[in-house]
């Protein structure tokens, strides 16, 4: 059974014969005669009285309701996927490490937002290294945003180069009007993330430690990423961020410095090539669009 039985049914149903039916749809009698005889066949039961006309048996009333209802839910999964297909809706989830929720990703989300407003983002924290790529290889997510090169392999990816960590610290700190060495920041007050997983933690420890300088002591160790800005502008001390978050408190007053060190940060978005839905086709597609300017 499928829609077109259903449907030249339905025709001769309303129009009481099968040459009444053919000129509605267009056919010959013979193609929708033939129609109605296969779906009989397949429902095993006769469903009109031959006569002068076309009348519904017991069993073709009974047919009636439920063939109505199966006509408009085909029309409403045609149009769901027709939507979805031209973006009038849909979903999108998208993988990211708290560190890089902000930047890039809420500058590429506003983007997409203004393109196809009637798509729901939904942003899922994963865990940095591999438990990221468990999720996008399971399809909890469709894209995934983490560190580059990859803690697994297997998925299309799209590089988006180094993004420099800058020092934050808070409103009043004095510091020197130029990059500042390694020595003057880890002289200061310092909040991180719990190692491992802090903003390039690792990578700062293993600069500290050639130049004989130990490794980060900090004051305070949160998980809760959003607590740093505020407890940087609090006096609690000072931190690594990336260029979108540290530009934010800078206009709430923090000071910030580049680092005359370098500390890698390079990051990709990581995908499954072959089954992307349209949300997160359209996605990527920015994101190439996007790349030389982030």
């Amino acid at each position: 059974m499928d829609k077109r039985h259903l449907v030249h049914f339905l025709s001769v149903v309303d129009e009481g014969s099968i040459s009444a039916a053919a000129r509605r749809l267009g056919l010959s009698q013979p193609s929708v005669s033939q129609t109605v005889q296969e779906l009989e066949r397949e429902l095993d039961c006769t469903l009109f009285t031959r006569g002068r006309g076309m009348s519904p048996t017991s069993s073709g009333r009974a047919l009636v309701g439920p063939a109505r209802a199966a006509l408009r839910a085909m029309d409403a999964a045609h149009w769901a996927i027709k939507e979805i297909s031209e973006l009038r809706s849909g979903e999108l989830d998208v993988g990211s490490a708290v560190n890089l929720a902000v930047d890039p990703l809420v500058d590429l989300v506003r983007l997409h937002r203004a393109r196809h407003p009637g798509v729901t983002i939904r942003i899922r924290n994963v865990q940095p290294g591999a438990r990221g790529f468990d999720a996008l290889a399971r399809g909890e997510i469709e894209l995934l945003l983490a560190e580059h090169p990859p803690a697994a392999t297997g998925f299309a990816e799209i590089p988006l180069g180094e993004r420099p960590l800058v020092a934050v610290f808070p409103p009043g700190t004095r510091l020197a009007e130029r990059p500042l060495r390694l020595d003057e920041f880890v002289s200061h007050d310092l909040i991180t993330a719990p190692s491992p997983g802090a903003i390039g933690r690792s990578h700062l420890n293993r600069l500290l430690a050639d130049q004989g300088l130990g490794s980060v002591v900090p004051v305070l160790e949160t998980a809760h990423r959003h607590m740093l800005i505020p407890l940087i502008l609090a006096g609690v001390g000072g931190t690594l961020l990336h260029g979108t978050e540290a530009e934010i408190a800078e206009r709430l007053g923090a000071v910030v410095r580049p680092l005359d060190a370098d500390i890698p940060t390079a990051h990709a978005f990581y995908f499954r090539s072959e089954d992307l839905s349209p949300s997160a086709s359209s996605f990527v597609a920015l994101i190439r669009e996007s790349t030389p300017k982030l």
